[in-house]
């Protein structure tokens, strides 16, 4: 029932509480850090690249410091119909993609996928990588082998012994910035 871009101001909206709250809980409002997988990629890095989301709840986008993806559908297409209903109509469809937004002024931006992931293809990255660059804005990618959907995010856990670091070469990333 839910339609584009409810869950996105909803993203937005729990931004704001962090900002609010974070240091309630030792965190440092002034250098916040977003990261997603698959759809909560795509929402992350619309919330990183679209401002009118977080100026809509009170929050200064410059607050966001840095964007890791996991394996974001950033620049798709919708082509089954329950997608189509809720990203749609087609002309609504620039709307919902991150190289839509990017200017060169967001935030560093890190993309990590999948070499396996048949579930979104690496062409999103790679479509939001160029648009970056274009613009002048900060990305690192990077593509790891053997891993799919899944397996990018599900490393990060206890499961994912023997598979590539994925929560290290975030935190690296955001330890960068």
């Amino acid at each position: 029932d839910v339609k584009f871009p409810a869950f996105v101001e909803d993203g937005a909206k729990a931004v704001a509480w962090v900002t609010n709250n974070i240091e309630e809980y030792g965190g440092d409002a002034e250098r916040l850090f977003i990261s997603g997988h698959s759809a909560g990629a795509h929402i992350g890095a619309l919330l990183t690249a679209d401002e009118k989301y977080l100026n809509t709840v009170n929050v200064d986008p410059s607050l966001i410091k840095g964007f890791a993806g996991l394996a974001g559908p950033y620049d798709f297409v919708p082509e089954a119909e329950d997608l189509k209903k809720i990203f749609g109509p087609p002309e609504n469809y620039p709307q919902m993609q991150v190289p839509t937004f990017i200017d060169g002024t967001e935030a560093p931006m890190y993309l990590l996928h999948g070499a396996d992931d048949e579930t979104v293809i690496q062409r999103n990255l790679n479509r939001l990588r160029d648009k970056i660059e274009e613009k002048g804005g900060t990305v690192k990618t990077k593509i790891y082998d053997d891993i799919d959907h899944i397996w990018i995010v599900g490393a990060m856990s206890w499961l994912g012994i023997g598979k590539p670091d994925v929560a290290k070469d975030i935190t690296d990333f955001f330890d960068d910035l």
